[in-house]
């Protein structure tokens, strides 16, 4: 035969889309209402502590921008101001 095709069914790469089942189904774990309090409880402690809190200064700490908008506001204020004090 010119040009046999490879049968190979077992060969991993021929089988595009097949669907191979899981050797077990995982169980469901079933809490009381007391110990599923108590696993959230911890969670969000242990989210709560690992967060970063943010300190004072980092929190109201005055952007750069308004800095220089407000020293260009000066500027453009003093510069007529000093054009007529030097005129005089």
């Amino acid at each position: 035969m010119a040009g046999s095709v490879n049968t190979d069914f077992n060969n991993s790469q021929h089988n595009v889309g097949v669907i191979i089942p899981p050797d077990r189904i995982k169980r469901c774990i079933l809490f009381s209402d007391k110990e599923a309090v108590a696993n959230i409880k911890t969670a969000r402690q242990d989210i709560f502590i690992n967060t970063k809190k943010p300190q004072f200064e980092d929190r109201f700490k005055t952007p750069k921008s308004v800095f220089y908008t407000l020293g260009a506001a000066a500027a453009a204020i003093a510069v007529p101001v000093l054009k007529k004090a030097f005129k005089k």
